[in-house]
Order: structure tokens, then sequence, then C-alpha cells
């Protein structure tokens, strides 16, 4: 059997958020990722402003500020 489940660390065990059946013995691979960090919420209004349309250079930069966040 081949699956991958998400879990967490709870401070003293890893807690699969998952039902999966393992046999004793049974070998596993864990993955450890980075820490979770909380992301920037991005403020579409500041690009676009109230009744103001997008212009490109507005865009490009909204994108660009979406990327850069899910970098965090």
């Amino acid at each position: 059997m081949f699956a991958a489940v998400n879990g967490y660390y709870n401070g003293n065990n890893i807690v699969l958020e998952e039902n999966v059946s393992l046999a004793e013995g049974q070998r596993v691979i864990v993955t450890i990722l980075d820490t979770t960090q909380k992301k920037e919420k991005i403020d579409l209004e500041r690009y676009i402003g109230r009744g103001k349309k997008m212009f490109h250079s507005d865009a490009q930069e909204y994108v660009r500020e979406l990327r850069e966040n899910d970098r965090l």
C-alpha cells in the first residue's frame, strides 16, 4: 500500500487526519513540513479601488503579491 495522509504533531504524537490500517512493523515514511505561517490577507481594493477598473499594471502587481504570499 502507498498512501499520503495529512496529519499534525500534538506535542507528543503525530496524529493522522484519516484512518489508516497499518500492520505492526509496517514501514512508513514521515515528511516534516515547514512550520505553518499565517499568510497575509491581500486587499484587492488597494489595487482597483471602489468603482475603478483594474489596469494591466495593477493586475501584474496584484498577481506578484499573491505569488509572494504563496511562498510564505
